[in-house]
């Protein structure tokens, strides 16, 4: 009885294709992962950058605010800290120091989550050897 040749023996035409197939898909997973991370550090950088000024900001502009309206000065003067804003209008935002201060926390967070995310990715999603 004759042998049959060995799987291996045999030319497949598709083989190629299904060997490719793992390679495909480990670039296309580079490639998400690197647009991810690229999307994730550009966000952190601006959040760092806004955050701490947005914060730093809003503090002193809420200590200034406390620091006036502590003082005890002569009537003519205080009429002049009347001025002092309690509210800013720019852009059609309100801004005060709490919300300042508020959005300055948030951006913070903002730049701990991308951080861990970038962990993730650079623990879990990046290539596989």
């Amino acid at each position: 009885m004759p042998v049959a040749p060995a799987r291996h023996d045999v030319y497949d035409p598709d083989f190629a294709e299904r060997r490719a197939s793992p390679a495909v898909l480990r670039g296309l997973r580079v490639v998400l992962c690197g647009l991810a991370s690229f999307a994730l550090t550009f966000v952190e950088l601006v959040a760092e950058l806004a955050g701490p000024l947005l914060l730093l900001t809003g503090v002193l502009w809420w200590l200034g605010l406390q620091a006036l309206g502590a003082l005890r000065l002569e009537p003519e003067i205080q009429q002049f800290l009347a001025y002092m804003p309690h509210r800013l209008s720019a852009a059609g935002y309100e801004f005060t120091p709490a919300s300042m201060i508020g959005q300055g926390l948030a951006l913070l967070a903002v730049v701990a989550a991308c951080r861990t995310l970038n962990g993730i990715i650079a623990r879990e999603g990046g290539p596989r050897g």
